[in-house]
Parts: structure tokens; sequence; C-alpha cells
């Protein structure tokens, strides 16, 4: 998300989606695929909405109905588009949809604060997720973001983010939000001797104020199980972003995201790790480049967790 990637999301996944995705795929959302008594039993259907950023710019209201069309019930926000919190809230209570997760980044929480606890406040969002980590003046913004942020975020990056994690977390908890930290694959890397960025970050804050949300595919393209990561942090494990991924070599990160069950990850164990360790939400996620119009891809990945 532009907000969270500095400059933007990532290089990697730029590119404009087609408007048209709407209309293309408004007949698979007029026969969504019924509800089944798995997933649906334990939990709503979630959408991040930077999955239709593009079509968020062209048309606010008739991307958020056309969200709500599919099935879609609960949503993770990616700034607050040019708005204030307010409106953009009613923006999308008035299409029937429930805020539950605001992503903001590191470097937004630690330059201005007060502006991003007030945004996440203003939604009426229970989480205020840190999307991503600040990096140091090694960063390559010329580069892909993922192999940008890998070759920048070295120990001594880590550990400043999270000082800065263990001031902020206790004044986000006071503010009435649970705060969490949401992955890239950099978090789980090994730095030497076994620890990764992701452990040195959990270890700056107590579980009662530093949750997690982990983003399923990119543990995957990091080489770690999906599934025992779940439960390696059981006691933190509060959200998920459910995105699949395949391997591309035109990509720079040698990897694309694709609709939910078109990937490499195996889904049951996932959802089965995460009814185990109560996970409360998740949100469907899906990042250019696209392969075909957003929405449609949306409909697919809500038809495959309603079979599962």
């Amino acid at each position: 998300m532009t907000f969270r990637f500095e400059p933007t999301r990532r290089g990697m996944l730029l590119g404009a989606m087609a408007f048209g995705g709407l209309a293309a795929c408004s007949k698979t959302s007029e026969n969504p695929a019924p509800a089944s008594a798995g997933l649906t039993s334990s939990w709503q259907l979630g959408m991040q909405l930077w999955t239709v950023n593009a079509e968020l710019e062209k048309d606010i209201p008739g991307t958020l109905k056309a969200i709500k069309d599919l099935g879609y019930e609960l949503i993770e926000t990616a700034g607050v588009r040019g708005t204030s919190a307010a409106e953009y809230r009613k923006q999308i209570e008035d299409a029937g949809l429930k805020i539950r997760a605001a992503h903001t980044s590191m470097s937004k929480l630690i330059d201005s604060f007060d502006k991003e606890i007030a945004d996440a406040v203003g939604l009426g969002a229970e989480w205020l997720v840190a999307s991503s980590p600040k990096p140091g003046a090694n960063f390559d913004p010329k580069k892909d973001w993922v192999v940008a942020m890998t070759e920048a975020m070295n120990a001594d990056q880590w550990k400043f983010n999270a000082e800065h994690i263990s001031k902020m977390a206790p004044k986000i908890k006071a503010a009435g939000l649970k705060f969490a930290y949401h992955n890239h694959p950099m978090e789980f890397l090994d730095l030497g001797g076994g620890q990764t960025g992701e452990d040195i970050l959990v270890s700056a804050a107590p579980a009662d104020e530093l949750r997690l949300e982990l983003d399923i595919g990119w543990v995957a393209v990091a080489g770690a199980d999906p599934a025992a990561t779940i439960r390696k942090y059981a006691d933190r494990t509060d959200l998920l972003h459910i995105k699949d991924m395949v391997k591309d070599p035109a990509e720079a990160s040698g990897w694309r995201s694709v609709e939910v069950g078109a990937g490499v990850v195996k889904w049951a164990e996932v959802f089965a790790a995460a009814k185990e360790v109560g996970v409360k939400a998740w949100f469907v996620e899906q990042e250019a480049p696209y392969k075909k119009p957003i929405l449609t891809s949306l409909a697919e990945s809500r038809d495959y967790l309603r079979k599962l």
C-alpha cells in the first residue's frame, strides 16, 4: 500500500487495473457460491482494500458496493483516500461493510504518530496494523520494494523499529486500539544464529500490547511453513492476510500474488492452525500485477474459501 511502502506499495507490484473489472465480474457476483458450514461459520469474509486500490481511485462508492455484492463483509483499510477518517468510514458503512482493522506503516507511525492514531480511531477500527518497518538510509527506492527492503533491513534496523514499537505499543493500547504488526518475507530471514526480524519485533512489547497479522503469502515466500508459523506465534496471532503466491521469474522478487487456492499455500492446513490459535479475523489480499479483472479474482477467491 503506497501509504505503507515508501515511496510506493512495492516496485514490483505497480501497475494500473482496468476499471472495467467492475463490469467484468458482475455476472460472477450475481451468483455467489453458497456459504459452507466451514470457514464462514467461524469468520466473516474479510478483504484488504489495497486489493482494489485502482478501482477506488476512480469510484469509491461503486467499488465498495461491488465488494459487498461479492459477499465480503469485513474491511481492512489502507489509508483514508484523501478524505477524513469519518467521511471514509461513512462511505464504507453506507456500502454495508464493517471496518475491522486499519493499516499504516512504521514510517508513518514514527513520523506522524498522533494523526495515525486519530485516523484509526475515526475509522472505528479495532486494530491498528503496522504494515511494514521503517528502513534505514541504505534503502534504495529505485529497486523493487521487496528486494530493497531485504537488503536494507539488517539487525540494527530491526532493533530500531523494535525500540519505537516498545514506546508506541502502550500508547496505542491506551487509545483503545489493538496494535498488530504485518510481515513481508524479510522478517523471517535468518540474521545470524537463528534470529529473525520478526523475533526482534515480537520481543519489543508484551503480548497484551503487540499482536501479529501474519501475511500468509509472504510467509510462504520467505520459505517458512505458514501453519507452523501461526502456531509458533500462537499467543500473538490475531489476524491473517489470506494471500496466495506463485513463482514468476518475470517479477523482481521471483513471486506473484494470485487468487486464493491458485498458488502454493496449503490453505486447509492454514485454517486448521488459525482455528487452533483463535485467529480473530482475516482479510483476502491480492496484489498487482493482475492477470484478470481484480473483482473477478476476488470472486474466485471467495468461492474457493467458501468450499474449504
